[in-house]
């Protein structure tokens, strides 16, 4: 059990802050109970560390930017919480320069980074990750659907999972890999779909409700996904 102190206010973004008088978390007015001790647990390791420096007679500390991500700490991937694992195999050939990839259920990094870096790193894991995994999402469906998409590509892209261009270009975000693999080929299907209808008319969604009668479910939890991510301050970082 964590004890802490919840502050809400008008703000958008979670953000954890230890004072002399112990952990503070400055939390949405929106946000539940239930996400911010989810929130707070996931950031157990972090919060042991600098209660431990506070005890040590340190100044006051915060996480930077509301979030910060560091070894231990779990990160959505594909649905699941993964933990992000400092390893001697991901050492860097050169100062300054790291390295991460993911395997076995587990973000494996470079060894001693600062938590913006451990940030940065995993965010080029899922970047990769993504680009092996869409266009492999897409190429099935689009067989199925009898379509042939110009190109799919990954981007930093926020606002939306997903586009596709009038030239047929299918783009995805990096953070979609964030969602799990029911949601991640609806926003596939969404997407090829619009190669046939460039709208959201009730065409489009019989042609999305054909190939994930569920969509509605999925778009859901993609909402849901989203409002974590802006919690967690993801977006002001890249």
């Amino acid at each position: 059990m964590i004890r802490y102190r919840t502050i809400r206010s008008k703000r958008k973004t979670l953000a954890l802050h230890i004072t002399a008088r112990g952990l503070e978390v400055r939390a949405p007015v929106s946000v539940s109970a239930k996400y911010i001790e989810q929130f707070v647990m996931s950031k157990k390791n972090w919060i042991d560390k600098h209660l431990g420096e506070m005890s040590a007679g340190q100044d006051a500390v915060r996480e930077g930017g509301g979030f910060a991500l560091g070894y231990g700490d779990k990160v959505l991937f594909r649905g699941v919480e993964r933990p992000i694992v400092g390893s001697r195999e991901m050492a860097a050939p050169k100062q300054g320069m790291a390295k991460g990839l993911y395997r076995g259920g587990e973000f494996l990094i470079t060894e001693n980074l600062q938590p913006d870096s451990v940030r940065f790193i995993l965010s080029r894991v899922l970047r990769r990750e993504a680009e092996m995994h869409m266009p492999r999402r897409v190429s099935h469906y689009a067989a199925l659907m009898g379509l042939a998409p110009e190109s799919v590509s990954i981007t930093t892209a926020f606002g939306r999972w997903g586009s596709c261009s009038a030239k047929k270009r299918i783009h995805f975000a990096w953070m979609l890999m964030m969602a799990d693999d029911e949601a991640i080929d609806y926003v596939a299907i969404h997407e090829l779909a619009h190669m046939i209808h460039a709208d959201h008319s009730e065409n489009f969604y019989n042609i999305v409700k054909k190939f994930c009668p569920d969509y509605k479910v999925q778009r859901d939890k993609l909402k849901e996904l989203g409002r974590r991510v802006d919690m967690e301050g993801w977006k002001p970082a890249w």
